[in-house]
């Protein structure tokens, strides 16, 4: 248990020291000083006020809107802004460095949860592989900012963790506070069914267990998300409406076409192309191919089935600008290329993930429309 323990610890010290390292590096490149006032004021710029995290402080300060401009904010879900107004109550940081506190330490049990999770069926090098491989994704800048993309990886790689353990009740209750921190949370019922439909018929001969029942919990935490729409506006599908409009224009396409849309944008959209929209269809495409790598690797399929679902629901959005971001949270494709036999070929997988890390980290530091 000593050395387990100290296995988690060396893993948060890794993936907060390699963030950190990006960050600080940008900050001496972009303001031409290494101090800690330079450093923090920078962080605090660019993790604190941009984009969605100005969005999430509102939240945590003031909570849903009936009326008024920042009603829309309805259609960020809620668990994220909660905690923060939970911990700030102790006094010790403002809202803003809360937020911060509670995506770090998510980044860090995101990371062990997948180093276990990938440690079940696989080496310890494939273990530590997968963490590397999220700590260095070109956008990841996001896991240590006032944004939900830590937490929600922490509370997917749990459920799936608690999946893959067979421990259905825990696998529902971090399902449902999944669901109650993005939509795609609710996805997680896939593969959480889908294990126990596998387990009963195939060669494990699985009885089922009444505990089974707590994978019903996922979809509860949507549940809850509507209840909380229906109660401020009588709708329980309000978010939708807010979504359609300004200034997010969000509404659902078939993927074909928004995988069009996205190529027009890169024609129509000069200076952002290369920030924003050809990003999102080179991750498309290379999360397919490499979903489709695990099926010939034979990577389990509860986790593919997850990265499947994931990414067709995250490119049925209309009008999406944070691809970068939101692909970050497809972590089956981590899982896969950890697995991947070709040590060269991930290696240099890595680095260039790490090399793009490097350069959108210091875009985003100056300021540009990476969100």
């Amino acid at each position: 248990m000593k050395k387990r323990l100290y296995t988690w610890l060396g893993i948060a010290f890794l993936v907060w020291f390699v963030h950190d390292a990006m960050l600080l590096m940008g900050c001496v490149m972009i303001r031409g000083e290494m101090s800690f006032d330079a450093f923090r004021s920078l962080l605090w710029e660019r993790l604190t006020l941009p984009g969605d995290a100005e969005r999430y402080l509102q939240i945590a300060k003031e909570g849903y809107l009936k009326e008024g401009p920042d009603a829309i904010n309805l259609v960020f879900y809620p668990l994220y802004p909660l905690l923060m107004r939970v911990f700030s109550l102790f006094g010790l940081l403002p809202m803003e460095g809360t937020g911060m506190v509670i995506s770090r330490l998510s980044l860090a049990g995101a990371s062990i949860a997948l180093y276990e999770l990938v440690k079940t069926d696989n080496d310890e090098k494939s273990a530590f592989f997968s963490v590397l491989m999220m700590a260095v994704y070109p956008f990841s800048m996001f896991t240590v900012g006032v944004y939900t993309e830590s937490l929600f990886l922490f509370l997917t790689i749990g459920c799936m963790l608690m999946i893959r353990k067979d421990k259905m009740v825990f696998a529902g209750i971090m399902g449902f506070l999944a669901a109650l921190t993005r939509v795609q949370g609710m996805l997680l019922i896939f593969p959480a069914v889908y294990r126990i439909v596998a387990g009963r018929l195939g060669d494990e001969q699985r009885k089922l267990r009444w505990t089974d029942l707590g994978v019903l919990m996922i979809p509860m935490g949507f549940a809850v998300y509507l209840m909380i729409n229906a109660s401020l506006h009588g709708n329980a599908f309000q978010f939708l409406l807010y979504e359609e409009g300004e200034p997010w224009y969000q509404t659902s396409r078939w993927l074909g076409e928004n995988i069009a849309l996205q190529y027009r944008q890169v024609q129509e959209f000069k200076g952002l192309e290369w920030v924003i929209y050809i990003p999102q269809l080179v991750l498309y495409f290379t999360a397919l191919a490499v979903l489709f790598l695990g099926i010939r690797n034979g990577v389990r399929m509860e986790y593919l089935l997850y990265g499947a679902v994931y990414l067709g629901f995250t490119y049925l959005s209309g009008w999406m600008i944070s691809g970068g971001r939101y692909m970050l949270c497809c972590f089956p494709c981590f899982i896969v290329l950890s697995q991947w036999k070709r040590e060269g070929l991930r290696i240099g997988i890595m680095v260039l993930s790490a090399g793009l890390f490097v350069v959108y980290s210091l875009l985003f530091l100056m300021g540009y429309a990476i969100m």
